[in-house]
């Protein structure tokens, strides 16, 4: 079961008016605009999809040194993604066939189609979460350039 909707940010709160007219958190942290150092755990794919997201998230104003743990978790899922993709498609199938024992041949998926699945799932979400998906731009804000940081800023 759900817990409804995720909290806001308070920068987005302030920007659009405060709707709901409830106390704000003034002691929000601002952890800087910018991209996080890259992991050098990623593997291939997901470094370079690390540079690209990166590139476009900053030029975008929405990323901050805090969001290393998201950006990892969709360039990881990416990686992931391609490797089962990669060995699928020397495969040429997302299936193989088994034989029972009474004779009969079953057809079982390969594990890396049923991870490439989950692998997908998680980049949608990590993607939403970034706002890189078209409903969940819409909820996005950019970081208003400014010399100070933080909520303190925007409250005055």
């Amino acid at each position: 079961m759900g817990r409804g909707q995720k909290a806001k940010p308070t920068a987005l709160k302030i920007l659009q008016g405060n709707p709901g007219k409830r106390k704000l958190n003034e002691e929000e942290p601002d952890f800087g605009v910018g991209a996080p150092p890259k992991p050098d755990w990623l593997d291939e794919y997901a470094a370079e999809e690390w540079d690209r997201l990166s590139a476009i998230l900053v030029t975008a104003r929405v990323l901050t040194k805090g969001e290393i743990g998201v950006l990892a978790v969709a360039c990881d899922a990416y990686g992931q993604l391609r490797q089962c993709k990669d060995y699928l498609k020397k495969k040429r199938s997302l299936t193989y066939a088994t034989t029972l024992l009474s004779g009969e041949k079953m057809y079982r998926q390969y594990p890396e189609a049923i991870r490439r699945e989950s692998a997908r799932k998680q980049y949608l979400s990590a993607l939403a979460e970034l706002g890189l998906t078209p409903s969940s731009r819409t909820k996005i804000k950019r970081i208003p350039e400014s010399q100070t940081g933080g909520v303190k800023r925007l409250l005055g």
